[in-house]
Order: structure tokens, then sequence, then C-alpha cells
């Protein structure tokens, strides 16, 4: 492989054509080579925007050209895993956006087919690359809030649109599209592994979840809870992390973050500060930068397939846990 690694895109809605394919062209050791959409107009309006040598019709055309040595995977949720495998079994690298699959089956098709393969295989969590999200980390590894007892987290807004607002059986839903963020921004957080999972959905009269309310019991004793709608009025991102020394608590819209603690001095008192430059373009190039920076360095994936396995194996909990009206063992 060359210094410069070939880079097609699969899905130019607006997502890929707003963030993702941008974030990829900035990238000096990248080259977006490629891109396919079954909308062939959307594919070369966003070739003539971008630069972009090579269009094609299908995921399987630009999988099979040659032209492209990695293919991020940006299609409607119900798509994700077919074209995710496609590229993984043709040896390609591949950068499957959230949530990976609409199930945990369907991710451990990917996390199976991609051990198997000597590649890089990542999952867009691209809430792992805000500054204040990267921030609270690194005070969390600081020891800022001493052991961790409790979380709260929630995220939302308004009704979605488009296939978005399709049934949960075929990839719409706010669990899906927010939820998969918020829970893996809580298991990345806090480095806890899951345990059990108790949840109530609200389904509207299409089939879709509207409000979920659902708690996560970790191995290690700490419960996180966690609120998840679209039938907000405004947007909301939070999570609020509480332990045997301290608090610290982000929210994404404003780019705040709020924290006390009993072991970091200059955080005796309550403290609000703010984190500048947490836009979703300059997240999406940060974890692309990754993506290809460990391709190139033969480094493994930054967002390995099996974290986002383990996000839908909560998600999954959550719906069965909503039906059954019980604790279920994940």
């Amino acid at each position: 492989m060359s210094d410069v690694l070939r880079v097609g895109v699969v899905g130019c809605g607006r997502h890929c054509r707003g963030h993702l394919a941008p974030a990829v062209s900035r990238i000096a050791s990248a080259n977006l080579a490629a891109c396919a959409d079954v909308d062939i107009g959307a594919a070369q309006r966003m070739a003539n925007e971008l630069g972009i040598e090579a269009t094609y019709e299908s995921a399987e055309e630009l999988i099979g050209s040659g032209d492209v040595d990695a293919v991020i995977v940006a299609v409607p949720h119900r798509h994700l895993k077919e074209v995710a495998l496609s590229a993984i079994e043709a040896g390609k690298h591949v950068f499957i956006e959230k949530p990976m699959g609409l199930n945990a089956e369907e991710g451990r098709e990917v996390v199976e087919a991609a051990g198997k393969e000597n590649i890089v295989a990542m999952v867009g969590f691209c809430m792992r690359y805000s500054l204040s999200r990267m921030f609270i980390k690194s005070q969390l590894e600081r020891g800022v809030v001493g052991e961790v007892q409790f979380v709260v987290a929630g995220k939302g807004g308004p009704p979605l649109e488009g296939w978005l607002a399709g049934p949960y059986e075929e990839g719409g839903g706010q669990l899906f599209f927010l939820g998969s963020h918020l829970t893996d921004q809580v298991v990345w957080l806090t480095g806890e592994d899951p345990e059990a999972v108790s949840g109530s959905v609200r389904w509207n009269e299409g089939g879709t979840d509207e409000t979920s309310a659902y708690t996560v019991r970790f191995k290690k004793g700490v419960v996180a809870t966690f609120s998840v709608s679209q039938a907000s009025g405004v947007g909301y991102d939070f999570v609020d992390i509480f332990g045997s020394k301290g608090r610290i608590r982000g929210d994404w819209y404003g780019d705040v973050v709020s924290v006390q603690s009993q072991v970091i001095p200059e955080y005796t008192h309550p403290t609000v500060l703010n984190i500048p430059g947490d836009n979703l373009k300059e997240m999406c190039y940060r974890e692309l930068d990754a993506f290809v920076g460990a391709i190139l360095s033969g480094r493994s994936a930054p967002i390995p397939v099996g974290d986002g396995l383990r996000v839908l194996e909560i998600l999954d909990a959550v719906v069965a846990a909503s039906r059954k009206e019980k604790w279920i063992q994940v």
C-alpha cells in the first residue's frame, strides 16, 4: 500500500455529503477516490463538489472496482450490515457508521467477518471525538470523581424525518439514531462492562420508538440511567457522572462541562468550563483521520466493531425488557 490511502464512500446522503466525505478530503494521507449511491445523481453531485473521479450506482461496483483500499459505509441503518460484509469479504478496510446493524445478530456477523480478515474495521461513534467528551474522559482518568457510582444521561430532540422515522425493525427511531451514540458514550467514558438492562419504550403508531427510558447495571456495581426521545421540542445531549469524590457533567449543546471534585484542587468549588470547537464536521474529521492513520500505520481500529456489537446488545435488551417487563441479562 502506498503512503496515500484510496477511500471510497457508499451512501451519498446528507451525513456523508455534509460531513464524512468532506472530512476525508481534508486528510493529506487519504484520497477520496470513489463514491456510490443507488441514486446516481446524488453520487455525481458529491463527486462534482469534492473532485471525486469515479462514481458508481451500487456498493458492489465500487467495492469490486479496484479503485479503493478502504470503504466508508454510510447507508440507511437497514443496509449497514450487508454493505459492510461485502467490503470486508473483499478485503477492504471499513468504516461503518453506527449503529452497525439492526440488532446484535447482525453486529456479530460483522465482528466475525472482520476477525477473519487482515483489515481495520471501525464503527463510527463520532461523539468519542467531541472535545468536551474527550476532556471529560481525561478528567475521569485523573480520578476527578473518585470511584464512579452512577450516571444519568440523555440525548434527543424533535421528531425524526425520512427513513429515520420508519419502523424500528427497519432501522428507524431514536434508539438507533442517537441512543446508540449515548449508550456508547457512557460505556466508553466509564470503562464499565454492562451486566443487565431494564427499560420502557413508548412506540408511536408507525412502530417507531418515540421515547425510551432505560437503566444499565454494570458488573462492578455502577448504575446508569438513560433517556432517549424524539418528542422534545429542543435538542438535548448530556452525560452526568457522579462518583465517591465528585461529579462531572457534559452538555454537548453549548460546549459546557460542569465539574466539582474533592480530588482535583482547581475544581474544589463548582466550576463551569467552556470547551469550544465541538461541531460535527470537526468530530468527523478527527475520527476519520484516526481511521486512516490506523490503517497506514498498521494499528488496530480506534473504535473496534466489537464496541458496536456491545451497544447493539444493550439496545436489543432495552426493547426486550420493555416488552417482557423484566431485567434482561447481557
